[in-house]
């Protein structure tokens, strides 16, 4: 993030270092309406980036109860407190998932939502208790609808570059199943930039916004770029009922309102596997 004077509290059951240091996590289960309340009337709040979720599509197909509970629930908890504890605004991190799962165009934030998978129900739902928040009870909000984020540490990662760079670190073959099917990529760091924003954004009234890059990357592409960096391992492509379909994003709300904008992906793709093809394979595995 590029403003340091944001002094921030993190809220979990589990300390990561990549979340906060120690002497600003509070441990906490945010299930717990109670807990929450506690929090927020012992400190001093000014705004709250909601992240609590479980992005695991297959996982809130097997278990949708969980799935409410995290997605939606931990909403609806936060949301209560901060109107008890009169907090003014939320910036929340939501799915492009919304949207389906392909669009023959750039999604527009007032375009229809037609989620298909639990996940992208859950979400919506949670944007809805937002806005219903918001138009009965003036909390401000930023509704940030996330498309493909990368960037972080394949270890951790479950997504398509994660898993890659996984595989090829491990000189495993990288399997494609539908070479042409594209996604919208969104570094991680551009990510973080745009909740700074919504933190600094100032509208009366909640705004819905997508964060995404803009552009189309196949999934083939990013497999070229893992090989180019790792020459020895085999791609092995296969197609797929799907091939050819995705989602992107169109970036001039997000451009106008917050200033938002991400990098190439391609680029930051490319600088991204570059970083973690020199490590080595234990550190991954």
């Amino acid at each position: 993030m590029t403003d340091s004077n944001i002094e921030t509290i993190c809220y979990d059951l589990i300390h990561t270092d990549s979340a906060s240091p120690k002497n600003h996590w509070i441990r906490a289960d945010i299930l717990e309406l109670q807990s929450i309340e506690r929090i927020f009337f012992e400190y001093k709040i000014d705004a709250i980036i909601h992240l609590v979720g479980l992005p695991a599509i297959d996982y809130c197909q097997k278990d949708p109860h969980f799935s409410f509970l995290l997605n939606v629930m931990s909403v609806q908890n936060t949301l209560e407190a901060m109107r008890l504890a009169d907090i003014p605004k939320i910036v929340f991190a939501s799915s492009a998932t919304v949207y389906g799962t392909h669009s023959d165009k750039a999604l527009k934030e007032d375009d229809p939502t037609i989620p298909g998978t639990v996940y992208g129900h859950h979400k919506l739902l949670a944007e809805q208790a937002i806005r219903s928040y918001s138009e009965n009870y003036g909390i401000k909000s930023v509704t940030l609808r996330l498309f493909n984020v990368y960037g972080g540490n394949p270890k951790l990662g479950k997504e398509v570059i994660s898993i890659m760079i996984n595989r090829a670190l491990q000189s495993q073959p990288v399997l494609v199943k539908g070479p042409e099917k594209f996604r919208d990529f969104v570094h991680i760091d551009d990510v973080a930039e745009s909740f700074v924003q919504g933190i600094h954004s100032n509208h009366s009234k909640g705004v819905t916004l997508n964060i995404g890059s803009g552009t189309k990357t196949t999934i083939g592409e990013v497999a070229s770029i893992v090989r180019s960096h790792f020459p020895n391992v085999k791609v092995i492509e296969e197609q797929s009922p799907d091939n050819g379909t995705g989602l992107w994003a169109s970036m001039s709300s997000a451009k106008e309102l917050l200033g938002f904008a991400a990098r190439s992906p391609k680029e930051g793709i490319d600088a991204h596997v570059a970083r973690y093809s020199s490590s080595k394979i234990t550190e991954f595995a």
